[in-house]
């Protein structure tokens, strides 16, 4: 069996489940323990009561703690390969949207992969331990509908280079929501990868009103996942 994950840097946020025990040792800081021979028999009867609330706060912590962690693991969407991927995850189509904007070949850093290429190959690799479902491409340069033979033949595509246009996001996904009513495919995901430009998305757009009814009217075994470069809309 393995594990990853469409959103790795998310992980990060794992940091934030030992907030809870940073603030419980400091709030240990805050008392100064006196010794007070008149007040030894009173906590010699409370020592007993005094373990029980002890037990009760660490069970607390640990609840709070593994409560972040947990948030953070499903914001990361991990996805299982191997044997118990394939038994549990019943996908049978992904369709990738995928933004091929000329502000999608921006980097993090010098050296590194453009966010399209970073994206293409985490899909790539996601598709593969899923079991290899029906991959179907729809590109924002070509608008094309195609269906890609294998995960690994994605970065390969000339669909999916780099271009220097603008994308149209709600034409991207109202040709998915047709696809999907036309070809019923059954259990299937939608992953829009962009760098949620406010240009490629449109947020005026009347258009928006019909892809938001579009998708409600998908069946429930439909899901939208947005694989987004961490940038604020802009």
């Amino acid at each position: 069996m393995s594990l990853s994950f469409l959103s790795q840097s998310i992980l990060w946020g794992l940091f934030a489940a030992s907030i809870p025990v940073i603030i419980h040792l400091l709030n240990r800081r805050r008392f100064r323990i006196v010794d007070w021979a008149a007040t030894s028999f009173l906590l010699k009867a409370s020592r007993e009561s005094r373990g029980k609330k002890k037990l009760k706060h660490i069970l607390i912590l640990i609840c709070r703690t593994l409560a972040i962690a947990a948030l953070i693991f499903a914001v990361a969407r991990p996805l299982l390969g191997g044997f118990l991927g394939s038994g549990s995850g019943s996908v049978g189509t992904v369709i990738l949207v995928l933004d091929r904007s000329a502000s999608m070949e921006t980097k993090a850093e010098s050296g590194a992969q453009s966010y399209r290429q970073a994206v293409i190959t985490r899909v790539s690799e996601a598709v593969e331990k899923m079991g290899s479902p029906r991959l179907i491409l729809i590109d924002s340069a070509s608008g094309d509908i195609q269906e890609v033979p294998s995960p690994d033949a994605l970065p390969d595509l000339s669909t999916t280079f780099a271009t220097d246009t603008q994308a149209d996001i709600p034409t991207l996904l109202t040709k998915a929501i047709d696809y999907i009513d036309e070809t019923n495919p059954g259990q299937t995901e939608v992953w829009l990868a962009s760098d949620m430009q406010r240009g490629d998305w449109r947020p005026t757009d009347s258009r928006w009103n019909a892809v938001r009814a579009g998708l409600e009217s998908l069946p429930s075994k439909t899901k939208l996942r947005v694989l987004s470069s961490g940038s604020k809309l802009a």
